[in-house]
């Protein structure tokens, strides 16, 4: 591989106990991410901005995406429609978390996205770990349904389901 232009200046102690179990992998996930990603305009400004993140901002961005989480489970727990304006309003959060603290994230790109969040085994464990099973489809669906109040055209069907 290539040099990596995402790098994090925390050391491995603060990375196991910011990051998780996601610190154990970095290096096999970054190295995917780099082949996956490493072309586009968002790798870059992601990787820009990452190299600058200390704990402060790791504290701050892993208590955002909690609170986002959290709603998410409320949501779900009280059957909330993730074409609900609650549910949508998730999605808008969840949106410019990422585009405030990774890249910029329109909502064509967070459709495209969420479609990870249902085919990735990875990203379903890490948005249902702390949610609820069914919560990856529930939030693509809030996501595509809440794209589609901004004008974005929903997804066809075959798309939607991989």
């Amino acid at each position: 591989m290539t040099t990596r232009r995402m790098q994090s200046p925390l050391s491995g102690a603060e990375k196991r106990e910011l990051w998780g179990e996601f610190a154990d992998h970095e290096e096999e996930l970054l190295d995917e991410v780099q082949a996956r990603w490493g072309d586009s305009a968002a790798y870059e400004e992601s990787a820009r901005r990452v190299s600058q993140y200390g704990r402060k901002e790791w504290e701050l961005i892993n208590a955002a995406n909690a609170q986002i989480e959290i709603r998410i489970a409320e949501l779900m727990d009280a059957r909330c429609s993730p074409a609900s304006e609650e549910a949508m309003a998730v999605a808008e959060a969840q949106r410019a978390h990422i585009d405030r603290w990774f890249y910029p994230m329109d909502h064509a790109f967070q459709v495209l996205k969420s479609a990870l969040y249902v085919d990735d085994p990875r990203f379903r464990a890490g948005i249902e770990e702390n949610t609820r099973p069914g919560a990856a489809e529930w939030l693509r669906d809030a996501i595509v349904a809440n794209a589609a109040r901004h004008g974005q055209p929903a997804m066809d069907q075959e798309t939607k389901e991989g």
